[in-house]
């Protein structure tokens, strides 16, 4: 089962990858951060049980950029070369998730953000309600000619 965690570790993966130089941050920090730097925040949107075995789960991941620039031309190459380095897939272990309405948008001054949802199926609590067949008897007879 694919946590929330490895789902984050995936995501600073990738920023690690495009943008070595840059700090990446949880949401939990407010102060002592330095500029340029990435703030990344996952956000469980819905979780919606589709079968008594399967779970269908809808989540946003949003990476905010807190840039030292005051030339927006930069700051939007830096996002746009971001939402070129993550593309139509996420891959965490060994799942694959289709990114879905990737956005960047100005947030504030100097503060963007690339944005996108995935959304994954999970079997969960699986057990066979009947004892499982491990073996298989067949037998076939000819005709005779």
């Amino acid at each position: 089962m694919i946590g929330y965690q490895d789902i984050l570790k995936a995501v600073v993966k990738r920023l690690n990858t495009t943008h070595p130089t840059i700090p990446i941050y949880g949401d939990e920090v407010t102060e002592g951060y330095k500029l340029p730097c990435f703030f990344t925040t996952l956000l469980p949107i819905e979780s919606e049980t589709q079968t008594k075995n399967y779970i269908s789960t809808n989540l946003l991941i949003v990476i905010s950029y807190f840039s030292d620039c005051k030339d927006s031309l930069k700051c939007l190459e830096v996002m746009s070369k971001l939402k070129q380095a993550f593309g139509i897939c996420l891959s965490v272990e060994d799942r694959h998730f289709t990114i879905q309405d990737s956005i960047i948008e100005k947030v504030e001054k100097d503060i963007y953000q690339f944005s996108f949802h995935i959304t994954y199926h999970e079997l969960i609590n699986f057990e066979p309600d009947n004892e499982l067949i491990t073996t298989i008897e067949h037998h076939i007879e000819g005709r005779n000619e």
